[in-house]
């Protein structure tokens, strides 16, 4: 094995406005990463397949608020004859908090089941070529 001094390298790292401030005597280079290149329609095509599927996780709010309102209603008024007996009014209110719950129900399970973040990249993934960059372990 070669254990001399490699003779220092150009580096193409632009230390900016510290040049006459900071002596860099070595650089280490941690920042490996996974790259995808594709096209910028792949991308929107992508995007709005998938945007709209990764948006039913705020599907449950809108349910949620209207039967808090809906319990809020039930809980606090005394309903009176106006244009509807009573206990019209109250069914009403009563029909409409079931209605909000199973909406809830089902506003949440497509909230559980939407799509990640990770499921778009996957999809920008799906039928590319992998091209791993070797780094060869000869000493120069």
């Amino acid at each position: 094995m070669n254990n001399e001094k490699k003779p220092p390298q150009q580096s193409n790292i632009n230390i900016g406005s510290v040049e006459g401030l900071v002596n860099v005597s070595e650089v280490h280079l941690n920042v490996s990463q996974e790259v995808i290149v594709t096209t910028e329609d792949k991308i929107r095509l992508c995007l709005s397949e998938h945007l709209g599927k990764m948006e039913k996780k705020k599907g449950w709010i809108a349910p949620l608020g209207i039967l808090l309102t809906i319990i809020l209603t039930l809980s606090t008024s005394n309903f009176t004859d106006m244009g509807f007996k009573a206990a019209t009014w109250q069914a009403v209110f009563i029909i409409s908090g079931i209605v909000s719950f199973i909406w809830l129900i089902y506003s949440v399970k497509d909230a559980l089941q939407s799509e990640k973040v990770e499921d778009i990249i996957g999809e920008l993934k799906k039928d590319s070529k992998s091209i791993k960059k070797l780094e060869s372990s000869k000493d120069v």
